[in-house]
């Protein structure tokens, strides 16, 4: 059939149709509006296996090229939607099934989030002779609001402390701050 993809890296149920990805790409830039690289649409659509890497290049560079998406004015590493992109979103995403319109959405969000914690926040793993030590700094802007250090075992349970220290950077201020500071005056 025409249009249709290899299904490698494509979950059951993913898309495997050049046209579908193309409208799910308008989808999630009308809804997210906010510029996006191809390669945040490249990470976000492999992560949760809706299509696989060369299908959303092509898609995604077709979209370019019939004028979907222009490239950001403040960097042309990014793209925005233009007025026919968001027509095609409005018109055409309700032929997508919505669990893979949610499912694109929320690992977008989450993958943004992710982005942005890791500029604000970082964290780097040092061995050590008795394993491992993570590092992790949140930062206040010109100051660092919190510096931790977490001992680990193992290279596995530092890249898991680090993974989810980026998950929830202001959660686990929150939490420690709270628990460091109750008590009796």
């Amino acid at each position: 059939m025409a249009g249709e993809t290899f299904s490698a890296g494509v979950a059951p149920g993913g898309l495997r149709n050049i046209q579908e990805i193309k409208i799910l790409i308008c989808y999630i830039f009308d809804k997210i509006d906010k510029p996006l690289s191809q390669e945040d649409i490249t990470s976000v659509l492999r992560a949760d296996e809706t299509a696989n890497y060369f299908d959303v290049s092509q898609a995604f560079s077709q979209m370019v090229s019939q004028g979907n998406l222009k490239a950001s004015e403040e960097d042309d590493n990014y793209y925005v939607i233009t007025s026919t992109g968001r027509m095609i979103s409005e018109e055409l995403s309700g032929s997508l099934p919505l669990t893979i319109k949610e499912k694109s959405l929320k690992t977008t969000e989450e993958y943004l989030k992710r982005l942005k914690s890791e500029k604000e926040n970082t964290v780097s793993i040092v061995r050590t002779d008795k394993g491992y030590m993570v590092n992790c700094k949140i930062s206040g802007g010109e100051f660092n609001m919190l510096e931790l250090g977490v001992y680990a075992p193992d290279l596995n349970a530092a890249s898991i402390i680090k993974d989810n220290f980026y998950k929830k950077p202001d959660e686990i201020y929150k939490n420690l701050l709270t628990m460091l500071t109750q008590g009796e005056y």
